[in-house]
């Protein structure tokens, strides 16, 4: 017992903590007086699906953090190496690392990983030409200079972008996949570890030309006991948080754009990413990950299923773009379930009493439901929707049309 503070303090170091329910925001505060200066720059983080994580450089202001956030908000820093910086940025979530009047009291090496995979980097300060001279080579990895006087509204802005931008093919083994994957040669070589799918017909015989889809979501209705007549339909899902209900757990598509999806889901299934930039991060990562099986995969952006796939800082969901993949095949009847929109009662996913009722910051609402109401206005086939916030917002929609014409 005595040994085990110091095997968690390795790991803590190795990189390796708690992960955090949200995807998170870490905040690194090297002086006394960024505590001051942290409130207004809070007002625009404090989201009901976003963790606020800080990382501070001495014990006095660890005790301040502390005493207003909590232990579990104060971050150890890893070892200035490859890889637990790179093991760190996956186990906290984090997408945005923010440097409270300068980069110095984050490692350079967390930097340096943070940049390569993409994660937006931020620094505040009341004197920036200042702050960029101290930060030295690592000054050319900041996306973001904020002068500390900026207003909310600006603040707000510019995170919402960085948070909610796709990635950035950085690394060197990415670029060099994504290359890959825009030549023949190269995708016959890729084709080994992963397929990609190159049209929408060559998409409906792989999926057997199904005379029905079931789009089912992750919401509560995704356990409607009404799915139970849809057995034979070609299951769509999202991610793989349903794993663990073990419900409708064998779907022939599963829409994606996390790494962890492509290992945990083991059935085999076609993996639809959302844009190039998405393909090139997952397909590196699968072929590089020995934990991952051979896939087949789509790429909706190529498809032409997504033209615009950017809003203004904000993205569709999978869910939205599982949709929307459906409505492209065409079958002659679609069901849709567990897209609750996060607007069900009962919670935002079954089973789960912890997780915000809401969308995480890279989506917003009106223009997620806009997009579904949208794309399921193209669809001519029979359409089911069980699930009362979308049934709700689907039948005011055809209200409005029919009043209008």
């Amino acid at each position: 017992m005595t040994t085990y503070p110091y095997f968690r303090a390795a790991l803590l170091r190795g990189g390796w903590l708690p992960a955090p329910p949200n995807r998170s925001v870490l905040i690194s505060v090297a002086d006394q007086h960024d505590c001051e200066r942290l409130e207004p720059l809070l007002l625009s983080l404090r989201r009901t699906r976003l963790s606020l994580l800080f990382m501070p450089a001495t014990d006095s202001i660890r005790k301040e953090l502390t005493e207003r956030f909590g232990e579990t908000a104060i971050i150890t820093p890893p070892w200035n190496n490859r890889l637990s910086s790179l093991l760190f940025l996956l186990t906290s979530r984090v997408r945005l690392l923010i440097g409270m009047n300068g980069i110095a009291s984050l490692p350079r090496g967390l930097i340096r990983q943070a940049y390569l995979l993409g994660i937006g980097i931020t620094v505040v300060a009341p004197d920036l030409a200042q702050a960029r001279g101290a930060g030295g080579d690592t000054a050319s990895f900041v996306d973001l200079w904020l002068p500390a006087e900026a207003t909310l509204a600006e603040a707000m802005a510019q995170f919402n972008a960085l948070m909610a931008r796709r990635p950035p093919a950085r690394s060197p083994l990415q670029t060099l996949i994504a290359r890959w994957l825009d030549k023949d040669m190269g995708r016959r070589i890729l084709a080994v570890r992963a397929r990609r799918i190159a049209t929408l017909d060559e998409l409906r015989d792989a999926l057997g030309r199904p005379q029905t889809i079931l789009c089912l979501g992750s919401g509560p209705s995704s356990e409607d006991p009404a799915l139970a007549d849809h057995g034979d339909a070609c299951l769509f899902r999202v991610n793989h948080r349903w794993l663990a209900r073990g419900l409708y757990a064998r779907p022939q598509m599963v829409f994606t754009g996390q790494k962890r999806t492509l290992f945990e889901v083991r059935s085999k299934p076609i993996f639809a990413f959302q844009t190039c930039r998405a393909e090139a991060l997952l397909v590196t990562h699968q072929i590089f990950n020995p934990l991952c099986r051979f896939m087949r995969f789509v790429t909706l952006e190529r498809l032409g299923i997504l033209t615009g796939p950017d809003w203004d800082g904000v993205r569709p969901t999978n869910g939205a773009t599982m949709l929307a993949t459906a409505v492209a095949l065409n079958p002659p009847r679609i069901v849709i379930a567990g897209i609750d929109l996060f607007a069900d009662p009962a919670g935002a996913y079954p089973g789960d009493a912890q997780t915000s009722n809401d969308y995480v910051v890279v989506h917003e609402r009106s223009i997620e439901i806009d997009f579904i109401l949208k794309t399921l206005e193209s669809y001519g086939g029979e359409l089911i929707i069980l699930g009362k916030p979308l049934a709700e917002k689907w039948a005011a929609a055809q209200l409005a049309a029919g009043t209008q014409s």
